[in-house]
């Protein structure tokens, strides 16, 4: 108990120095409590705020409080992370509550169904159905309070003996996830119980972990609390499923590390699906926590910083499924460990930011309760006027999207909005119709094949079917106009003035099909056509992650294997017999699985080669960019394993038996058929990059394409053999960290390992900008000085566990309100917030290969604007100006002059190797499908036709 005993007198320090008397807050106050039911000090060990609990520990102590009070609480296991951590809630109720749990569960399902629920029967259930609370700790998991604070709530609710904690357990249901992102929670409390001391100085180390050791992110350092919008994770897919199991009314997510409590109403701008009845509960919530919080003398804030407009956060998104979704911030905890020095000197401790948390959920509780009857009937209200909304046609009707050039891609669009609880439908006839085009918002018309998806809007789940589907996300005007105010004030500041920040707090812009690539109408009237419902399969839901695994349903038409077989030099397709092929494997390149089988054949040492123009094998024409694998060039194993890799990608496969082209020239033996080298990858892992970045990239690689790569550290770089490397990934980061770690002698030995044949791949402030300082492309930033470090994009919200740019150079108080910062000056280009422009793509280029559209939506965030490469190549430009925008917020006259015709990707040869650079993250948030394929064929293809140091095979 020494060390115990040293942090108790930490905190008692800290308080005596904050010039407060130093008396601990008392979880215990609001007794009597069960004897026989452990409170978590005496389980621990230890006093709450005095150590961090590990995952492992905190499910210990809930297994104890089950076995205590098994009338009470009761745990379930709904999934698992990857690291194989428990993923699990627990359900606290009364005793009576408890033993019929899943007949007040189906009744709560029944008021989000008003198709089967009257309005008279939902007035019967809110007369004495518990309301739902659902209590989420731990999605960011380095703001540990939230942790800690579950295990003294959940003692409350549990053991509670008071006339309060009675009516409690009576009149709710309260659900209590304890750690939504275990990883992250682990790696930080690991870090910080080995080697935090309790020092409040913002400026000692404990405050400061290494890269990767104290950030927001799952394993693949995904940002779990941005992710709700995609559901790409397996935490999160697993959340979801659990969340539609029960439709609470109330949903807190709590976060930490303000300068001061933070808890609603939030600020604008308002997510536009949203009914003004959320802005009323915004209050009724705010003000009994404000109430509780004044008996205390503590000190919140409201309606600043934090919106509720963007829906992948875990308070958006469970507003957008009918609850009363919020966020709290708690002040103490996380990066500032045991204990803080604020701006003004006064010190907050860990076990303030637990007392926060602690007081506010209660609290929350506490007016659900009080609110039981209009909570539920207004959450009847929001499914019955959202279907009311969606049968009338307003805003839409419908929406439809396409399953022709990519129809597994388009499935895994359809498997997202399932897995949103959003109803969607497959075609069995043709569609026609009339709608408006997400891409151009042109009114066109619209045919449609079999096996296409609609989305008919009349559903309880309107309003997260619109807000995922909708190609626009309106902004509050009152918001827009303060935003373009303070543009207009910076523009009349003299140059050293200091420059108003922009209010924009995440992205303005969300379309799933857009982000998908997938063509798909909104229409204003609903077409007759023959449908039948897609039903997601059990167990499916949170699979590998690869393009293929992540249709959760099986489907006609998706055809995957060795399908098909050309016979001869003039016969068509048939039905393969299960031989295996005389001549050579042949598969069409349009297909995101497509390029995970051939990353799944290099990398078992099959050679494969890609067809450079169309191809004619038999009488039959392929696409330029076909994938072929020849037989006589192969061991004789690839008979057997290439049809269960081709089933496992999701792809099809046609076996052929002539090398003859009946027609065209180019055939399976043609020199424009290239053989592909096996490429060997690194990525650069370390202090100044930007982690999601790094993790999306990851994840892409892992368990998208399925193909392995090393991280390297920048010193490990520098002492390298880059000869062994055929690849190296620079992701987005700080320019100085770059500069400075690499020097003069990283950027000789780099160009070195470039002009002898490598590929440095490489995006945003951090790997472009040195690429563009190193000389190594005749390219720069439109608009931007040489001087300028500002990447203009968002501060703190993006990834708050990283430091970038002037980030780096945070004075000691610590993180700064997340907002943009606009550049220097108004006249040069202004960060843009998360939108989506159009580009056109060169068709003749490599790296636009299985590419079958002239032009792509492709996300755009911050101000760092790629201009044409002089003496490169520009195989993706964006368009120009009268075409360039397609949704979300850009600055008149500005975005798009700047914008409009710089370059989204530049091939810049260097004697035998190259640099390719991409303006923006081509993964952004592992959501954008659209220009990832451009991310792949740059590892992927680029080492073999982009250089000139290999011949075809």
């Amino acid at each position: 108990m020494k060390r115990l005993s040293g942090l108790i007198a930490v905190c008692a320090l800290a308080a005596v120095a904050a010039g407060a008397q130093p008396v601990l807050f008392d979880f215990y106050a609001s007794g009597p409590f069960r004897d026989d039911v452990p409170r978590p000090d005496a389980f621990l060990g230890y006093e709450p705020g005095t150590f961090h609990t590990h995952h492992f520990r905190m499910e210990d102590y809930f297994e104890a409080l089950a076995a205590a009070a098994p009338q009470r609480i009761v745990l379930r296991t709904y999934g698992e992370s990857y690291e194989k951590k428990r993923l699990f809630i627990a359900v606290i109720t009364s005793e009576e509550n408890l033993t019929g749990i899943e007949e007040i569960r189906a009744r709560n399902l029944a008021l989000a169904d008003p198709g089967r629920t009257s309005r008279r029967e939902a007035e019967a259930i809110a007369a004495e159905a518990p309301v739902v609370v659902w209590l989420d700790y731990g999605n960011d998991g380095n703001e540990t309070a939230n942790v800690e604070a579950a295990m003294q709530a959940a003692y409350q609710l549990v053991a509670g003996e008071s006339d309060e904690a009675r009516r409690m357990r009576r009149e709710a249901v309260v659900i209590v996830e304890p750690d939504h992102n275990p990883e992250s929670h682990d790696r930080h409390v690991a870090w910080y119980n080995a080697f935090g001391v309790g020092d409040p100085e913002p400026l000692a180390m404990e405050h400061h972990a290494p890269w990767g050791m104290s950030t927001n992110n799952n394993h693949y350092q995904i940002d779990l609390n941005r992710d709700a919008w995609a559901l790409t994770q397996r935490e999160n897919q697993a959340i979801a499923v659990e969340y539609l199991r029960w439709r609470p009314q109330v949903f807190v997510d709590h976060h930490g590390q303000t300068e001061n409590y933070f808890f609603p109403p939030p600020m604008a701008p308002m997510n536009p699906s949203l009914p003004d009845a959320q802005r009323r509960w915004f209050e009724v919530f705010g003000r009994g926590n404000a109430r509780a919080f004044d008996l205390h003398g503590w000190q919140y804030w409201v309606r600043d910083v934090f919106d509720f407009h963007y829906p992948g956060y875990w308070d958006t998104w469970p507003a957008l499924h009918g609850a009363i979704g919020m966020t709290y911030e708690t002040d103490g905890g996380g990066s500032r460990g045991l204990a803080w020095r604020r701006q003004d000197g006064s010190i907050v401790t860990f076990r303030d930011g637990i007392a926060r948390h602690f007081v506010a959920s209660l609290a929350t509780v506490r007016t659900a309760v009080d609110n039981r009857r209009e909570l539920l009937r207004d959450f009847y209200d929001f499914f019955a006027t959202a279907q009311e909304a969606g049968n009338s046609g307003s805003p839409a009707r419908a929406f439809v999207f396409e399953a022709v050039a990519d129809p597994r891609r388009s499935a895994a669009l359809a498997a997202s909005l399932l897995r949103h609880g959003i109803r969607v439908q497959r075609t069995t006839a043709p569609l026609a119709a009339r709608g408006s085009s997400l891409e151009t918002g042109l009114s066109e018309k619209v045919e449609l094949q079999p096996g296409s998806y609609l989305v008919d809007m009349a559903q309880p789940d309107q309003r997260a079917a619109e807000t995922l589907l909708a190609r626009e996300a309106r902004l509050d005007p009152d918001f827009v106009g303060e935003q373009y105010a303070r543009w207009s004030r910076n523009a009349r500041r003299g140059e050293g003035a200091e420059r108003e920040s922009y209010e924009f707090y995440d992205v303005t812009s969300w379309s799933l099909p857009l982000a998908y690539g997938v063509a798909a109408w909104e229409l204003a009237e609903l077409p007759p056509v023959e449908t039948e419902p897609l039903e997601p399969l059990p167990g499916r839901l949170a699979g590998s992650g690869s393009w293929a695994a992540e249709i959760p349903f099986d489907l006609p038409g998706l055809e995957a294997g060795v399908v098909g077989r050309i016979s001869s030099a003039d016969g068509g397709v048939e039905a393969t017999d299960g031989g295996p092929a005389a001549s050579a494997y042949v598969f069409r390149p349009e297909t995101e699985g497509a390029l995970r089988l051939v990353a799944a054949l290099l990398e078992e040492g099959y050679r494969v080669s890609v067809s450079l123009a169309s191809l004619e094998v038999g009488a039959q024409r392929f696409p330029r960019g076909t994938f072929v694998t020849r037989v006589d060039r192969n061991p004789e194993t690839l008979h057997e394993r290439l049809p269960e890799l081709a089933l496992e990608a999701g792809v099809a496969v046609w076996a052929s038996d002539t090398a003859f082209a009946s027609r065209g020239k180019i055939g399976l033996g043609s020199h424009r058929v290239v053989g592909l080298r096996r490429p060997r990858i690194a990525m650069l892992a370390d202090e100044g990059v930007r982690i999601t970045e790094y993790g999306a990239a990851w994840f892409t690689l892992e368990m998208r394409l399925g193909y392995p790569f090393t991280p390297i550290r920048f010193e490990e770089l520098l002492r390298a053999d880059l000869d062994e490397l055929d690849v190296i990934v620079f992701p987005n980061g700080s320019s100085r960290s770059y500069r400075a770690a690499l020097g003069e002698k990283g950027t000789e030995k780099l160009t070195g390992w470039v002009e002898r044949g490598g590929t440095l791949v490489a995006w945003g402030s951090g790997g472009a900008r040195w690429a563009i300082d190193a000389e190594l492309v005749s390219s720069s930033f439109a608009g931007l000085s040489e001087e300028s470090e500002s990447d203009g994009g968002m501060g703190l919200p993006e990834d708050s566990g990283e430091r970038i740019e002037e980030i780096d150079e945070l004075a000691p108080e610590g993180p700064r309100p997340p907002v943009i910062s606009p550049s220097a000056d108004p006249g040069q280009p202004q960060p843009i917030p998360g939108s989506v422009a159009r580009a056109r793509l060169d068709p003749t280029h490599w790296l636009t290969l299985g590419y079958t559209r002239a032009e792509l939506p492709v996300f755009v965030r911050g101000h760092r604007f790629l201009a044409l490469a002089e003496t490169g190549e520009n195989p993706v430009v964006f368009a120009d100006v009268d075409r360039l925008r397609v949704a979300g917020f850009f600055w008149p006259g500005n975005s798009e002059r700047w914008l409009a015709g710089t370059a989204y990707a530049i091939v810049e040869p260097k004697d035998k190797g190259q640099v390719i650079l991409f303006a923006q993250d081509p993964n952004y948030r592992l959501v954008w499908r659209a220009t990832s394929r451009l991310f792949a064929n740059a590892l992927l293809l680029g080492p073999t036709l982009g250089t000139d140091t290999t011949q075809g095979l």
